[in-house]
């Protein structure tokens, strides 16, 4: 790591400058690192390197990432901010507000924070990230903190109630539903990713321990392309005759 000594402006104005050519900030794994002509070829890793344990006359205790937040505002996805519950509290209120409905882990990104996303702060609160306790979830959340506003909160499911809701969506669009087949029609603003979140994790009165495709092929047989029927030489070998009389 020897060379000639660094300043922050220097490598601030080499980001900028790989900013402008590339369109996104460097990271330490980046390619093509700034030219110094009084060095040789720097490398963004070694800048990275340089920052974090304080050489070249630089002080120690930083990194590329933490330079670029600090100085530039760019997002570090290892340093985020913390959140409290009354700050998410203020986002969703301002998203109810401005859309008429309350968020979900699947609303994007939280137009009054910019790069924050909701699916981020389900994140957060599910998993007790970013100052979290943990084991919540953004709709119990709004059901606890906002149920005086909050056309539903919410209810306990059952699996004859998950698939009765199954049996509608596939009369409906011909196919059997899946986590991304977004909302369900009449529930008051169900998911099928919550449903199949509350079928994985135990929630809202569900046994857990399987998912809405294992559920639908055990009560329905529809076919769960994640646990498909090992298959044999001879099984194959069966349907290629069938198929090959059929053909003649």
């Amino acid at each position: 790591m020897r060379g000639t000594p660094l300043t922050i402006e220097q490598i601030l104005s080499w980001a900028d400058a790989y900013y402008a050519r590339e369109k996104t900030w460097p990271q330490a794994k980046s390619a093509g690192g700034p030219a110094d002509s009084s060095s040789g070829r720097e490398s963004w890793r070694n800048l990275d390197q340089v920052l974090r344990k304080g050489l070249r006359g630089l002080p120690a205790g930083s990194s590329l990432a933490r330079l670029l937040a600090q100085h530039r505002g760019v997002r570090n996805r290892k340093g985020l901010p913390r959140l409290s519950v009354r700050q998410i509290l203020f986002w969703a209120d301002l998203h109810e507000e401005r859309t008429g409905a309350w968020p979900t882990d699947n609303s994007g990104p939280i137009e009054d924070a910019p790069g924050e996303t909701w699916c981020a702060v389900e994140m957060a609160l599910s998993h007790g990230q970013r100052g979290m306790p943990g084991g919540s979830s953004l709709a119990l959340l709004l059901a606890e903190r906002r149920q005086r506003r909050h056309r539903t909160r919410v209810p306990p499911l059952t699996l004859p109630q998950i698939l009765g809701w199954a049996d509608a969506h596939r009369a409906r669009t011909g196919a059997w539903p899946v986590s991304t087949s977004g909302t369900i029609p009449d529930t008051g603003g169900e998911t099928w990713h919550c449903v199949n979140n509350a079928l994985r994790h135990s929630r809202r009165g569900l046994p857990g321990g399987f998912s809405l495709a294992q559920l639908l092929a055990d009560q329905r047989g529809a076919r769960n392309h994640l646990d498909l029927p090992r298959l044999t030489i001879k099984q194959l070998l069966l349907w290629a005759d069938a198929h090959r009389r059929a053909d003649r």
